[in-house]
């Protein structure tokens, strides 16, 4: 029977199921988390269960079925139910006359803290929902719920908590369930602080592994504060009226990750008053600007999302490289770092766009397909990336410099590279909705390239054909130039950025909304 039925090539469910999900983690030590996914009003036709290939955010493939055991399929009566694996990440169940199931199984989780995978020991568990729930294929659209049971004594702390004790949670449907990181440990060793911008509530969790320095909290929360003001010049305040940022300082392992309602930050080194930066405001002023630019703003294959495979898509260095630019320049614009800091990160970012010698094999638009052989993906075998790949960070990040500086040039600091931004916003998430998943639909490259030829009051096709589709280097003297600055290229040591004496008012006007953000 169960070989007849594997034969089967459409599979339907006769009616949407109810889905609710429950995750236990009885026995932290041993880095299992106990998870349960129950299916009410089922037809009786197989129903395929897929754990996804890939998480958002992260364009490696990572296969996070390979760390699921002890599946298992009851129905009401306790009854095994008939099932079989498909593949390696999908599963089949065959309901028959149980019309609800529920399937249960563990999930070992004991990889370094990261944005991709999950983490349970004794200090604490965190998760990121790809590498741990299953979908019920053909329904992430349907409504899903999750109820936490937590150890003895342990919180629980994501961008959906809306009050104290709270353990149930319900979705609208899977993908937000997905895009829900999540923070357990026991109460007193997060911290939890607030503030209001733009009449949205921010709070910030700080799970320190360690002792704190005195005053590094007021200051580190001041500094988020400042990032956010910043930043929501940009596109305008997002459309919430909460936020999340979810911080683990150090602990083992290192990232960011950017979520509709959160962001979740891992930084292994543990705050010191000597800090010029405390570690994890970096990461902050990268991963708030995602609350528009890849999670709203998003390319077209950003949303609904395809688990079952890597996705390969041309516009990262949008997507993640203007928004490595931005969180480099809110350190200056929000007053967290000085101008010669900021003269100097500049210098650095035009020096790898100028001596990469991956550059000249890669441009922005290849390197983005390339994102599954880079982005945390797994090597089995030696690459020559160090000669010939040059990532879509770094170079998205230059494209962005020079058209920042370009656009200012162009309209006398009247306009910049927000307002490309704001113009690819109205084209995109001003659309008409294109699916369940979100307001708006995905951009395109073609929407790139006409919101900054909007922008900067010029067709700009061209210089995206040689810069973007191609490896021809982009001139930073003369963009440097039209702010009076000139690029110091020494013999040996850093590249620096000095600012030329006599410079005009039309210069420094450009320089003025450089350094600032502002526009006249």
């Amino acid at each position: 029977m169960i070989t007849q039925l594997l034969l089967i090539s459409s599979l339907t469910i006769q009616a949407p199921p109810k889905i609710a999900y429950t995750i236990a983690m009885p026995d932290p030590g041993s880095h299992l988390f106990a998870i349960t996914l129950t299916l009410r009003d089922l037809g009786s036709k197989p129903v395929n269960l897929q754990m996804p290939v890939w998480s958002p955010g992260r364009y490696g493939r990572m296969d996070f079925a390979k760390n699921v055991q002890d599946f298992a399929v009851t129905a009401p009566n306790g009854r095994p139910v008939l099932w079989d694996r498909v593949s390696g990440s999908l599963w089949r169940i065959i309901p028959g006359a149980n019309h609800s199931v529920t399937v249960s199984y563990r999930v070992f989780a004991d990889a370094p803290m990261s944005g991709t995978f999950s983490h349970l020991d004794s200090a604490h568990a965190n998760w990121n929902g790809a590498s741990l729930f299953l979908y019920v294929e053909g329904r992430k659209q349907a409504p899903v719920s999750l109820d936490v049971t937590p150890p003895d004594g342990w919180s629980i702390m994501n961008g959906d908590v809306k009050s104290a004790g709270q353990h149930h949670f319900d979705f609208p449907n899977y993908d937000l369930l997905i895009d829900t990181p999540t923070e357990v440990a026991p109460a007193a060793a997060f911290t939890m602080d607030s503030f209001v911008v733009d009449n949205r509530s921010y709070r910030i969790m700080v799970h320190h592994n360690g002792p704190t320095p005195p005053g590094t909290r007021e200051r580190f929360v001041k500094n988020v504060e400042r990032i956010v003001q910043y930043e929501n010049t940009v596109f305008g305040p997002p459309p919430l009226q909460q936020y999340t940022f979810l911080f683990n300082i150090g602990f083992p392992g290192g990232d960011g990750m950017e979520h509709l309602y959160s962001t979740q930050i891992q930084n292994g080194r543990p705050w010191t008053d000597t800090a010029a930066v405390l570690p994890g405001i970096s990461s902050a002023a990268h991963e708030y600007f995602h609350v528009w630019n890849v999670k709203r703003v998003r390319p077209l294959a950003l949303g609904p999302f395809d688990y079952t495979r890597e996705q390969y898509q041309p516009s990262l260095w949008v997507a993640e490289g203007w928004t490595q630019y931005y969180g480099q320049v809110a350190l200056r614009r929000a007053g967290i770092q000085d101008t010669a800091t900021f003269y100097s990160r500049m210098a650095g970012l035009i020096n790898d766009n100028l001596t990469d010698p991956g550059r000249k094999y890669t441009s922005a638009r290849t390197a983005s397909l390339l994102a599954p052989f880079w982005d945390g993906a797994p090597q089995a075998q030696p690459t020559n990336f160090r000669e010939t790949f040059f990532d879509y960070y770094t170079h998205g990040a230059g494209i962005a410099l020079y058209l920042d500086l370009f656009i200012r040039h162009q309209t006398s600091n009247a306009k910049s590279l927000d307002d490309a931004f704001n113009d690819l916003k109205a084209r995109s998430w001003g659309a008409k909705s294109a699916s369940y998943y979100l307001q708006g639909r995905g951009y395109t490259e073609d929407d790139v390239e006409r919101a900054v030829s909007e922008a900067a009051g010029v067709e700009m096709f061209d210089w995206f054909q040689r810069h973007v589709g191609g490896t021809e280097d982009m001139d930073y003297d003369t963009a440097l130039g039209w702010a009076g600055l000139t690029l110091v290229r020494p013999d040996s040591g850093a590249w620096r950025i000095e600012e030329l004496p006599g410079a005009t008012a039309e210069q420094l006007r450009v320089r003025s909304g450089w350094l600032t953000g502002r526009r006249n």
